[in-house]
């Protein structure tokens, strides 16, 4: 009987029957109530960038609100389309909240990463600094080198010669070349020790 007047469209019967049904837990009437709307919420959903999956949570958050806002009392319609509306604008807000919560979570996240960044950066730009610095530091201690590591160290380091060739452009033996090398390489630490201290 339920089913046909819906079908005839007694709009006073129908809201009666379907508020009836709520607040009584008739099961059939509010099933179908579901099935017939649930539609609405879905389209909605996936036309505003979401799933079946959150259609289904959507919906189902959203129609248990009404199913309580109806049984408590405080939502009292006079017809069947004012709970429909009641229902799809609880769905649609419920959406949005929850798009919105996850664009604030978006936010946060490139915030972070932002930070990140600029904490990265001020890093880069401390190392940075701090090799500056060593490199002048050095480059001081080099200066104050003797002549014969100057050359050495000049021929080593810049122009890429091996110890054997060193040794044979300065007329000694490959060995003595090598202590001579890392005498200079001391005395250069030393003094670069003595100009950052």
């Amino acid at each position: 009987m339920y089913i046909s007047f819906i079908f005839m469209g007694n709009t006073t019967l129908q809201t009666f029957e379907l508020l009836d049904a709520f607040l009584n837990n008739k099961e059939v009437p509010v099933k179908e109530f579901y099935i017939a709307e649930y539609p609405k919420t879905k389209y909605y959903i996936l036309k505003n960038g979401g799933t079946i999956d959150n259609a289904n949570d959507v919906f189902q958050e959203a129609y248990f609100a009404c199913w309580k806002k109806l049984s408590s009392g405080n939502f009292c319609p006079n017809n069947r389309t004012e709970i429909e509306a009641y229902l799809f604008t609880t769905a649609k807000n419920k959406w949005i909240d929850q798009t919105r919560a996850v664009g604030k979570r978006k936010t946060t996240t490139i915030d972070e990463r932002l930070y990140q960044l600029e904490a990265d950066e001020t890093a880069l730009n401390h190392e940075s600094n701090e090799k500056e610095q060593q490199l002048n530091i050095t480059l001081t201690a080099f200066e104050n080198l003797g002549p014969a590591c100057k050359e050495l160290l000049t021929e080593f380091y810049f122009h890429k010669m091996s110890v054997r060739e060193i040794a044979q452009k300065l007329n000694i033996e490959e060995a003595s070349a090598k202590n001579k090398k890392y005498r200079c390489i001391q005395k250069l630490k030393e003094l670069a020790l003595e100009k950052s201290s």
